[in-house]
């Protein structure tokens, strides 16, 4: 029997064998189109191109091609040769960006909200006169003169380290300073630039990034990566948990986050054609794990029941102390959590959908590996978060993957289960399932009666099998004569459970928040639906599982990355921060562990709709 190596951040699993190269490994599932280790030249440990990070488990001993090319201290920070390092066991392997091929389908867009920019940041042309004996003032004399004098903005603060940013003695061009409330932030000689904002929709799996122009709100680039954490565990738990092994731990984690964003700051720019230093303020949204884990808070709270967080309160921080490659004197506000599992992106969401201001009742899913739901009604907003976990991003799926290229993303079930038609990523032949794949295939496997109500496979069914040794039931999706990859393509009873516990927990959590509102199903007037998987699973597939309530499907509004809408919003606009700060202190959230019905109601929802 094999050993599984798990490829991050793709999600992939593979089945190796002991004694094979990671790459070996690598070779038999990884496409050009699905992405892979590159490995230039030919994996012959020439060009030092395949370079991975063992996270878990155990390698051969590192060689001399792996000394000379990586280094003592590439060694010791557990980075490896794919092409070299041999297999002794079960492992799960980083890939870095630089040695990822391909790309995953990142979600960017949500539905906009009409916003007249009013950015917290100001920016000012100051003319200067040349300092000499007879005009002895320096160019900041001059600037604290001129911006009390035309403008009456008296009593500012500067940032020390931005003083030596402009030339001490003026001359005859201009400078321009951009103010935040009563601080100064940005100076320069070079013209009237345009101000520039960073919004970022800091997800567990996910980041996607904005840069925004302050004057117009025209959203100049976007940009998404996976989370590079991932590495460290595929859900917030896992995260905090390795955190709070030891200081260095929690270190790494932070340094891996903040390098990452400061990469996506980088390549927003690039995108934009504009200079880092010209990005003078950042809202960043995210679950209150990711909000904790970024700005480096106590999490050992948030860790165990009652997961309460630190604090709920917006924070302002120097964007550079965030490793942000901003303007000198930048920063990046921070949207405030609810509690310990409903963050700052939940609070944006709802701010980019107006569900607050919604009349009747409205019903808000943000789906993702925490899955985040509110119940409006007439401005009254109860809220939960339930731990959907990470198979709708293709995890805990025996051949699962997240979207990229020759992911099968759709599936249509024909003549009782005997017949498939899908979709990949791409149009490339199928290398494994992500979320919105493995919903549309059990949710046709059910209606077919290949699954029944608990879940079962039926056993008489010709494209059902027992597997080997473990004698697992599963269902064959793709044979290998159609696959990408060096075998079938099989969803396994395992599987359909994973997707099971998932929707339970979210169905139960919407009946909990409509328990306590003394409300029915059929009373959801709105069913808003957000987040990357929210936006690609098929409506039907959902209501047919039991996921979403059953409603006319005129009653459902999927809205993209609403979260990332609501950032854009928030930096644009200071009203909407105040706005978003009113939407976070209004909330009633209900603690679902501490709910009995919730442990009722997941319980009855496993199963499938009868």
């Amino acid at each position: 029997m094999g050993v599984i190596i798990e490829f991050e951040p793709i999600g992939l699993r593979v089945e190796a064998e002991a004694g094979q190269t990671v790459i070996q490994a690598a070779r038999g599932m990884f496409t050009p189109e699905s992405g892979g280790i590159s490995a230039p030249c030919g994996g012959k440990g020439l060009c030092g191109r395949c370079r991975v990070r063992l996270v878990e488990g155990e390698f051969s001993p590192p060689n001399e091609v792996e000394l000379r090319l990586l280094g003592k201290k590439g060694l010791e920070e557990g980075y490896r040769l794919a092409c070299q390092a041999v297999i002794i066991g079960p492992a799960k392997v980083e890939i870095p960006s630089e040695a990822l091929t391909g790309r995953q389908k990142l979600q960017l867009d949500g539905t906009d909200a009409a916003v007249v920019p009013e950015p917290a940041i100001k920016r000012y042309n100051i003319p200067l006169k040349t300092t000499s004996v007879d005009y002895p003032y320096s160019t900041w004399q001059q600037v604290e003169v001129f911006l009390a004098q035309n403008y009456g903005l008296s009593g500012l603060r500067i940032d020390p380290g931005l003083i030596d940013r402009v030339e001490a003695l003026a001359g005859d061009d201009p400078v321009t300073v951009s103010i935040r409330g009563r601080e100064i932030t940005n100076a320069f000689m070079t013209g009237m630039r345009k101000p520039v904002g960073l919004a970022v929709d800091l997800g567990t799996t996910k980041i996607a990034g904005f840069l925004v122009d302050l004057e117009t709100g025209m959203t100049l680039a976007a940009e998404g990566i996976l989370n590079p954490q991932i590495a460290y565990g595929e859900d917030v738990i896992s995260r905090l948990a390795y955190a709070l092994e030891g200081e260095e731990q929690y270190s790494r984690v932070v340094q891996v986050l903040r390098e990452g964003l400061d990469r996506l700051l980088h390549t927003l720019c690039n995108a934009a054609g504009v200079v880092p230093e010209d990005v003078e303020e950042a809202v960043i949204v995210g679950n209150t794990a990711m909000h904790h884990l970024l700005l480096k808070l106590p999490v050992s709270q948030l860790a165990r029941s009652p997961y309460v967080p630190s604090l709920t309160l917006p924070v302002e921080i120097k964007a550079r102390n965030l490793g942000l490659g901003m303007a000198f004197g930048a920063v990046a506000y921070l949207v405030p959590a609810v509690a310990g599992f409903v963050g700052g992106d939940h609070v944006a969401m709802i701010l980019s959908s107006r569900i607050h201001e919604a009349h009747g009742v409205t019903l808000g899913l943000d789906i993702g590996t925490n899955t985040e739901i509110v119940l409006a009604r007439n401005g009254e907003m109860i809220s939960c978060s339930c731990a959907s976990g990470p198979a709708f991003e293709g995890a805990h799926i025996q051949q699962g993957m997240r979207a990229i290229d020759g992911a099968i993303s759709r599936v249509e079930v024909a003549d009782g289960g005997r017949k498939l038609h899908y979709e990949t990523i791409g149009g490339s032949r199928p290398v494994g399932i992500c979320g919105s794949g493995i919903l549309d295939a059990v949710a046709g496997l059910y209606r077919a009666g290949v699954i029944n109500y608990n879940g079962r496979l039926d056993a008489n069914h010709p494209r059902v099998r027992f597997n080997g040794e473990r004698k697992v039931a599963e269902y064959v999706l793709v044979p290998l004569e159609e696959s990408g990859v060096d075998r079938d393509i099989v969803i396994t009873q395992k599987d359909i459970s994973e997707i099971q516990l998932a929707k339970a927990a979210i169905t139960a959590g919407t009946k909990v928040l409509l328990e306590k509102a003394g409300l029915k199903e059929e009373d959801i007037e709105r069913v808003i639906v957000a987040g990357a998987f929210g936006t690609h699973l098929r409506l039907e597939s959902a209501i047919a599982i039991g996921m979403l309530p059953e409603l006319p499907l005129e009653r459902f509004q999927q809205v993209g990355n609403a979260a990332g809408a609501g950032a854009r919003m928030i930096l644009l606009s200071e009203t909407e921060r105040r706005r978003a700060e009113e939407i976070a202190r209004n909330i009633k959230y209900i603690e679902l562990a501490a709910t009995p019905e919730f442990s009722d109601n997941f319980l009855e929802q496993v199963r499938f709709p009868g």
